[in-house]
């Protein structure tokens, strides 16, 4: 399960997605905004600074190994017991059941951090 820095980057992707964050186009003009890549959680998210490899991302554990070595492994993250991920949302979704089904994976995941934080503090 996540770590408390996960957590925290967790509850502010949250943050950003429910306060239309997606919804803007701040970097370019030309394409719609991506989720977890245009957000101000990723690494790489000021494409002034130097490129940082997506395995220092927080969310980086949360990928399945066989898609960690993917363009934009972060929409691979299962978002489902179906196994929806962003990438197959993009593909196959709307934009609206893509928020929200990004909406309830992060509250789902961000509970379970919270709950497992409460027991480990009790032990």
């Amino acid at each position: 399960m996540p770590d408390s820095r996960t957590l925290h980057i967790l509850r502010c992707e949250l943050l950003f997605l429910n306060s239309g964050g997606y919804g803007h186009s701040f970097r370019s003009h030309w394409r719609p905004t991506l989720i977890f890549r245009d957000s101000p959680i990723c690494l790489n998210f000021d494409s002034g600074a130097p490129f940082q490899p997506c395995e220092r991302c927080a969310l980086f554990p949360l990928i399945p190994e066989a898609k960690r070595n993917c363009h934009s492994p972060c929409h691979h993250i299962p978002l489902s017991e179906h196994g929806d991920t962003v990438a197959s949302l993009y593909q196959y979704g709307t934009q609206e059941q893509l928020d929200a089904m990004v909406s309830t994976w992060l509250e789902t995941t961000i509970k379970k951090c919270e709950r497992e934080e409460k027991c480990n503090a009790g032990s």
